[in-house]
């Protein structure tokens, strides 16, 4: 972490070396946000110019623990008629997911929610695919509170199709195969890092100084990898099966 004080650190201009990346950056280019708020003011000056609508977010934990999340952008919500297509270069990674939409709001609120509230507030569950691709070269490598400013790395979301409420509880029990073009890049269980897909969100939700407006009705929150984050070698059609008869495409294109 960063030795330098929150107020010499300038998130505007952190959030304009994102916004005018091209090739990565080095990491070594940009300041580090000395905390969490200094990294999510990063993301939210960068956010402000993006479209309002619609509003999704991946939720994770940092290193010390905190709940913390990234815009996701763009966010492709599911048409079953076009397979979504969302940008590739060398180094992309892919996540698959589980998401939900919230059909009513969860306020901050000092005693946080029980994992039973929020399910309550979910509108629909959903299969999604995510687009990793950081703007610093290290990537998910970098220091933390700079991967976390650039949205925890992602470049790209498709909401795919709805899938059972019982997903919520998914922990090894069903066989995911990822696909790009004719070679498979994941065939095992579907996993959540901590075991428990709603283990992040529940986290986000309970955090009672998260802004005013997070986790408003028609929100979309993504949960965390099943697959790790292989690596898409090529641009290509990528298809994703889950156990159960669940499905989706998307189409990474250089």
């Amino acid at each position: 972490m960063s030795s330098q004080s929150s107020a010499s650190f300038d998130p505007q201009h952190v959030a304009a070396q994102f916004a005018a990346a091209g090739a990565r950056i080095p990491a070594a280019e940009f300041s580090v946000p000395p905390d969490v708020s200094d990294a999510m003011a990063v993301q939210a000056i960068f956010s402000a110019t993006l479209p309002a609508e619609p509003i999704g977010y991946k939720v994770a934990r940092s290193p010390d623990g905190v709940a913390v999340v990234g815009r996701l952008w763009p966010l492709a919500l599911a048409d079953d008629a076009v397979v979504t297509e969302l940008p590739w270069r060398e180094g992309v990674k892919i996540e698959v997911e589980i998401a939900v939409t919230l059909a009513s709001a969860l306020p901050p609120r000092a005693d946080g929610y029980s994992e039973a509230e929020i399910m309550a507030a979910i509108g629909s569950v959903h299969l999604g695919i995510e687009v990793l691709d950081s703007r610093i070269a290290e990537g998910g490598k970098a220091p933390y509170l700079l991967f976390l400013a650039d949205r925890l790395g992602n470049a790209g979301y498709a909401l795919g199709p709805t899938v059972p409420k019982s997903l919520l509880a998914l922990n090894g029990e069903k066989q995911l195969v990822v696909r790009l073009g004719d070679t498979t890049i994941y065939a095992a269980d579907a996993r959540h890092p901590t075991g428990n897909v709603m283990d992040w969100l529940t986290g986000w939700a309970s955090k009672s100084d998260r802004p005013a407006g997070s986790l408003s009705a028609g929100e979309i929150i993504t949960t965390g990898s099943l697959c790790g984050a292989p690596v898409a070698e090529q641009p290509g059609l990528l298809t994703v099966e889950l156990e159960g008869g669940h499905a989706m495409s998307i189409r990474l294109t250089a």
